[in-house]
């Protein structure tokens, strides 16, 4: 006796599994089956069979089977005329034993759309970008192309069409999905859409790098400073040759005052500013030497303006000792107006 095999039937990736009465597990899957457009269907065996054991049908329909070199898997082309349900199956002679899986999948005239455009823009930059159906489509479906957003970029028309948007800071994030939809009556909408992967150049702004920050000598500090853009910027300050890595505890000094250069750089480009560190630190000092050091000076001007002074008034003294002394001959001892002049020797003049 034949040991089952494990069968699959296969049509993309859209997928439905089935457990039959009797016989093993299989499953059905199926991606984008439309009206008089080949599509594949794929029958997976767990273990290798010849070419001519396998058989796959759309409605009751035979179609050319193509075995892969293992022998575990058997394709078909199928090609559908009309919409609505359509009845897939696989079966396989395993020796004596058949093993066979059945499902239903659904056939459009609408094709799931063909959106091409960059999965990577730039911020200040436009995207362009295309959206069109597979070859052999109806050509009475409609497509419109819309941006998580931005909108509507074009309204419902015959394809293809062409759009274009600004790319914005706000867009990063993975907040851009460009998305193209097809429709045509009755058919479900059917759709096609890609993430915009937004680049943006680093940018430093007050609220995340703060130009004034205090700090306390003998703590710990943190110097804020971090960047905006995409890829995330590696964000570095220095001063005087001296590297601060921002967002890292530091044991904090006097000398860790002043004014710092901080750069943000990504792929884009770099973007600076200067972030000015103010350090608050005890200042009171011994009382001893700012009394020596202020004091001392002025005591010693003081003490030099009066030995000055004194020696200016001994010099004087002695000038008028000596001329008292020894006067000039022809020095005229002065005589008050109507009265009487002093003799030399201090004696009344007759």
């Amino acid at each position: 006796m034949v040991a089952p095999a494990l069968l699959a039937l296969a049509l993309g990736a859209l997928g439905v599994v089935a457990v039959p009465p009797e016989g093993p597990l299989v499953s059905l899957s199926a991606s984008d089956a439309v009206v008089r457009m080949p599509f594949k269907v794929t029958c997976s065996i767990s273990r290798a069979v010849p070419a001519t054991n396998v058989t796959i049908t759309a409605n009751n329909r035979s179609w050319p089977v193509t075995l892969s070199q293992d022998g575990h898997q058997a394709t078909a082309e199928v090609t559908v005329t009309k919409r609505g349900s359509v009845q897939l199956g696989c079966t396989v002679h395993a020796g004596s034993r058949k093993l066979q899986t059945n499902a239903t999948i659904q056939v459009f005239y609408v094709p799931v759309p063909l959106l091409n455009v960059t999965n990577t823009a730039k911020a200040g930059t436009e995207l362009r970008g295309q959206c069109s159906l597979p070859p052999g489509a109806v050509s009475d479906i409609q497509v419109k192309v819309v941006a998580t957003g931005h909108g509507v970029l074009v309204d419902f028309k015959k394809p293809p069409v062409t759009f274009s948007l600004l790319v914005r800071e706000e867009d990063a994030g993975g907040r851009l999905v460009v998305t193209c939809e097809a429709k045509m009556y009755p058919d479900p909408l059917r759709n096609k859409s890609q993430q915009i992967h937004v680049l943006v150049k680093p940018r430093l702004d007050m609220e995340r790098c703060p130009p004034q920050q205090n700090w306390t000598e003998g703590q710990d500090g943190i110097l804020n400073c971090s960047a905006k853009g995409t890829p995330e910027p590696q964000v570095s300050c220095s001063k005087d040759g001296n590297i601060l890595t921002p967002g890292i505890s530091h044991p904090i000094n006097r000398a860790h005052a002043g004014t710092y250069l901080c750069r943000a750089t990504n792929d884009l480009g770099t973007a600076e500013c200067n972030v000015t560190v103010w350090v608050q630190y005890n200042a009171s000092v011994p009382l001893l030497p700012v009394l020596l050091g202020t004091l001392l000076p002025v005591a010693v001007v003081i003490l030099s303006l009066a030995v000055g002074y004194l020696l200016y008034r001994q010099g004087k003294i002695g000038e008028y000792r000596l001329w008292s002394r020894h006067p000039r001959p022809d020095a005229q001892p002065l005589r008050p107006q109507g009265g009487s002049a002093a003799a030399p020797n201090g004696s009344a003049a007759p």
